[in-house]
């Protein structure tokens, strides 16, 4: 099986040539935190914990789009009018991070605000936010959303919709994407063909003379 990889800083993009796949994977070191006075982690906390931030983020980014591709390579022409999927997911490693994430055990009650600092590929995240709950936007009037999860919107962020690169939270009054309520980077669950920005720039640079659009979004 054929692979075409890229490594950057902030993820690893594999695309399996012959099945004509896309994969894009982070490595996430761990620092484990708790506030008092709750009990340290324990490994199967920490175990769970991950399990589901990558449950939350494969199920809202994987297979949900499809990428179109074009030019005059051998691989263009082969795939010209295909659709290819792309998996997206995040891996537990304890050296060769690409992302320092800081995980908080916090009360239930405390809903403190998960983070993704894209200079400095750093993410802070909260147990209490693993669960949905109702999120509004900075809209007149606000428009909320029942169901909202943290944790897949944050992985928005870190890949590349960060507003150090002119394209950060879409819920906040400045955002000229505001008005679209459904977007994973407003208040809503729905991923958008912008929101692939960051991986497409990198994917274009894999094949020479090879272009990747979204082509297709759920």
């Amino acid at each position: 099986m054929s692979h075409i990889v890229r490594e950057t800083d902030w993820g690893t993009i594999d695309i399996v040539v012959d099945e004509a796949r896309v994969f894009f994977q982070q490595r996430w070191k761990y620092t484990w935190q708790v506030r008092t006075p709750l009990l340290p982690w324990s490994l199967q906390e920490k175990r769970d914990f991950h399990k589901e931030v990558d449950r939350q983020i494969w199920a809202s980014w994987s297979n949900k789009v499809k990428l179109g591709v074009s030019g005059t390579s051998a691989f263009a022409r082969k795939f010209a009018g295909s659709l290819l999927p792309i998996n997206l997911d995040v891996r537990w490693v304890l050296e060769d991070e690409q992302w320092d994430v800081t995980a908080w055990k916090v009360p239930d009650s405390e809903k403190p605000h998960n983070t993704v600092t894209w200079s400095t590929r750093k993410i802070v995240l909260h147990t209490s936010k693993l669960t949905a709950y109702t999120a509004c936007n900075e809209a007149t009037p606000k428009v909320c959303s029942a169901g909202f999860r943290s944790v897949p919107h944050e992985f928005g962020h870190a890949v590349g919709n960060s507003s150090d690169l002119g394209r950060g939270d879409e819920y906040v009054s400045t955002s000229p994407h505001l008005a679209d309520a459904d977007s994973i980077l407003n208040v809503g669950k729905q991923l958008r063909q912008r929101h692939f920005t960051s991986i497409l720039e990198e994917m274009n640079k894999m094949i020479p003379n090879t272009t990747f659009t979204v082509r297709q979004t759920s």
